[in-house]
């Protein structure tokens, strides 16, 4: 009985540990590669125009969904990192997934925000808007 408890509290454990570090993990649907900069997507393989093409589509995609601030400072106190939007004020820079052989359209645009836990600790939170 006591073998099959300690077999039982190792599985849970094994479970609860592999539960948390998917979670956290970004994750592309099907075959995408997940990419942030142009030597990310570059990295992967891609093509720098077909780069350069993603990463304009992801932000124009944040600067209509996500929250505009007016100056870069306040911008980098509430996102992780920050752009200048063409039209103005300043967005939160994009992480977005790619696929190979599918073009410069971003499949899954994300960006990171910060949040106070109770203990008032800054984290990261991925918003997903695409």
């Amino acid at each position: 009985m006591f073998k099959f408890f300690i077999i039982a509290v190792a599985v849970a454990a094994a479970g609860f540990s592999a539960y948390y570090a998917f979670r956290r993990s970004p994750v592309c649907s099907a075959d995408g590669k997940y990419m942030a900069t142009q030597s990310d997507c570059e990295a992967w393989g891609f093509n720098p125009d077909v780069c350069k093409q993603a990463i304009e589509k992801a932000r124009a995609v944040v600067a209509r969904a996500a929250p505009k601030s007016q100056t870069m400072f306040q911008c980098e106190v509430r996102f992780s990192d920050c752009f200048e939007a063409q039209d103005g004020g300043f967005s939160p820079r994009p992480s977005f997934c790619l696929r190979p052989n599918k073009g410069a359209d971003p499949l899954e645009v994300r960006y990171l925000e910060y949040e106070s836990d109770r203990m008032n600790r800054k984290k990261t939170k991925e918003v997903r808007v695409q």
